[in-house]
C-alpha cells in the first residue's frame, strides 16, 4: 500500500504521469478449523491460521457471538487465533 502514488517519466520535453493505486488482498483463513471431541469437564482449544496478523476476529457459536469470559479465552497471537472453553460440558457441543 506504501507504493501508492503519483509516478513520473520525466525526459526533459515531455513528462509522462501515472496515478498508482495498492489495493490490500483480504485476509484469508490459512489453517481451518479442527473437529474436536472431549470428556466433559476438561479444556477444549480451537485454533485457526490466518493470511495476516492482527485481524479483528469475532468467535460464534451456533450464529451466536463469543465474548471473553470465565468460560471462553480469546487469544491472538500474529496469524494464529484461538478460543479455549473452560470445563467443557454437554452443551459445549
Amino acid at each position: 500500500k506504501t507504493d501508492a502514488g503519483l509516478y513520473t517519466c520525466d525526459i526533459g520535453t515531455d513528462v509522462a504521469k501515472s496515478k498508482v493505486s495498492v489495493q490490500e488482498k483480504p485476509t484469508e483463513v490459512t489453517k481451518q478449523l479442527e473437529n474436536k471431541t472431549s470428556p466433559a469437564g476438561q479444556d477444549i482449544s480451537l485454533s485457526c491460521e490466518l493470511s495476516k496478523a492482527d485481524v479483528n476476529i469475532r468467535w460464534y457459536k451456533d450464529g451466536k457471538a463469543i465474548r471473553k469470559s470465565q468460560k471462553y479465552e480469546l487469544q491472538q497471537e500474529g496469524t494464529r487465533a484461538t478460543l479455549i472453553i473452560h470445563e467443557s460440558t454437554v452443551n459445549d457441543s
